[in-house]
């Protein structure tokens, strides 16, 4: 549940996908993707309650992402940056259900925006919202003006850019750092 309150963005999760489309886990089940990665988590219901800037503004300087969750998706997902625990690329290195997420522990997460969520056009063709990040910037889906697919070369160093009624905001790329890089 998302909603304004004095000027804050509250957002209430139970920390698996409103429409409860999750994997087959733990992977134990799955030898071959258990050698790769032998992930044990199993995911389960735990509320959390995120309060992010209801109008946010740019830092003067960047700073680094965060470990563990840098914001939560429109499905009640929580989202983490693009590393994993020993700080290397979690998309390349570790093992997604089809649906984008795995645990840590019982907490499902993602790590990049699954293109499922990426569902909503505005009239443009620009994707719509599929997060907010914890600065309290929203986070787009892969497409900007026209429905041309983002890259990194048209974000900044933190993977957002400003234009026009949309003002700031970043997108997801199939680049890393995926969501967010400062």
């Amino acid at each position: 549940m998302e909603r304004i309150v004095d000027g804050n963005r509250q957002i209430d999760i139970n920390s698996l996908p409103v429409d409860r489309a999750i994997g087959d886990w733990p992977m134990t089940g799955y030898p071959v993707l258990t050698e790769i990665d032998p992930n044990p988590g199993v995911p389960e219901v735990r509320q959390f309650s995120f309060v992010y800037p209801g109008n946010p503004s740019r830092a003067p300087m960047p700073s680094c992402v965060s470990g563990g969750s840098i914001g939560v998706t429109k499905n009640g997902v929580i989202l983490f940056n693009a590393s994993d625990a020993r700080g290397q690329d979690a998309v390349a290195r570790e093992i997604v259900d089809i649906f984008g997420g795995h645990p840590a522990m019982t907490d499902y997460h993602y790590h990049f925006i699954p293109e499922r969520l990426d569902n909503a056009d505005l009239v443009d063709g620009h994707s719509g919202i599929v997060g907010h990040i914890k600065d309290g910037f929203p986070i787009y889906g892969y497409k900007g003006i026209n429905g041309k697919e983002m890259s990194n070369d048209q974000l900044d160093m933190c993977h957002g850019h400003d234009h026009g009624v949309l003002g700031y905001h970043y997108h997801s790329t199939i680049e890393y750092p995926y969501t967010v890089g400062c």
